[in-house]
């Protein structure tokens, strides 16, 4: 690589977040992306700069949520998991009743 250009990870690592992360942010539009993104482009040293003052814009550009929408055990609603798993079942019912308490109040 040249002095003006920037691997991918090199730039995750500057920006302080996992790769993905990054690429996620550029998937979803909250930080530029460069024209042709592959898994070994080369980013022009000025993309950072563009994704530095984008991130000081929108400071959670780079954040994903780590709350989970929907538990991993409701997908087996139905199934004999579900009749099998009496405490997950309850854990659930649980959720839906906070959900609702939080979307309601």
């Amino acid at each position: 690589m040249t002095d003006d250009t920037i691997s991918l990870p090199d730039a995750a690592h500057r920006l302080g977040v996992p790769l993905r992360v990054l690429r996620h942010a550029m998937r979803a539009g909250t930080i530029p992306a460069p024209a042709h993104l592959t898994a070994t482009s080369a980013l022009p040293a000025g993309w950072l700069r563009e994704a530095e003052a984008a991130i000081e814009a929108a400071p959670h550009a780079l954040r994903r949520t780590t709350k989970q929408k929907v538990p991993p055990f409701a997908r087996y609603e139905g199934t004999s998991a579900w009749r099998k798993y009496t405490v997950r079942v309850r854990e659930y019912r649980h959720f839906l009743a906070s959900d609702t308490a939080r979307q309601h109040p």
